[in-house]
């Protein structure tokens, strides 16, 4: 395990745990714990991890956003890139080659709620809450929020979170399908733990990889364009000793 500033990050078994380490500030999210994440995505990266956990310290919240006792002391210069930090933690999550799972349990406000949105899989506790309430205080959802939501649940529900301030707890966020399962409170830590050691034992990882970008990168270009980024994919693919070992057991 290593420790950066607000941060703990865990690797065992292929997986690669995240933890935000605020639980005092509701694991709001400062600059300090952003650069560690934005430095702990690189590096599992690079070692090839099968897959990651993000969750919060504690119960009592996942992520409650951006840090405001932080932002009300800073400039607007530094407001700014505190922005384009959020937007590119975003995007790394994103474009991750692993999964990676958002546990959810307590407060997901806010920028934390954007940071789930770029992940592969949501789970959170039945009590969850989940919402953007940054146009209560004159701020905007603006990491990705208002790109995200609308192709997770749809522009009419993503209206309701930015515009009037609704937030939804776990069960009904299951059924509008902004988290795929809700779980026992407490447990969303747990059942994302095991669901991501599944994936890091059982799949291969560059196909698993491919598979990810093709689903990011290909939803939203024109269909023709897709389906030739899943042809170009398949060209590499079909040829691999991935899909050998995956089609022997069918040979007769």
């Amino acid at each position: 395990m290593t420790t950066e500033p607000g941060l703990d990050v865990t690797v065992a078994k292929g997986v690669a745990k995240l933890m935000i380490r605020r639980e005092r500030r509701r694991n709001a999210l400062d600059d300090a714990t952003m650069e560690a994440l934005r430095e702990a995505l690189a590096r599992t990266k690079r070692e090839g991890v099968g897959a990651i956990v993000l969750c919060g310290e504690g119960t009592k919240a996942f992520c409650a956003g951006s840090d405001l006792k932080e932002m009300a002391s800073q400039t607007y210069e530094e407001r700014l890139l505190h922005t384009e930090l959020g937007q590119e933690l975003g995007d790394l999550i994103e474009a991750h080659p692993a999964p990676v799972i958002a546990a959810i349990e307590g407060y997901c406000l806010g920028g934390g709620l954007e940071l789930a949105a770029a992940c592969d899989y949501r789970i959170a506790g039945r009590n969850a809450v989940l919402g953007l309430p940054e146009v209560a205080i004159n701020a905007l959802p603006s990491w990705g929020g208002t790109v995200r939501l609308p192709r997770i649940i749809g522009v009419g529900r993503t209206r309701e979170l930015v515009l009037f301030g609704r937030t939804v707890k776990g069960e009904e966020a299951e059924q509008w399908g902004l988290v795929a399962r809700a779980v026992e409170d407490g447990t969303a830590v747990a059942e994302a733990m095991r669901m991501a050691e599944e994936i890091a034992a059982g799949h291969d990882r560059r196909t698993v990889a491919i598979a990810k970008h093709l689903l990011s990168f290909g939803y939203g270009i024109p269909a023709r364009s897709g389906r030739h980024l899943e042809y170009l994919a398949d060209m590499n693919q079909l040829g691999s000793e991935a899909v050998e070992r995956g089609v022997a057991k069918y040979k007769s």
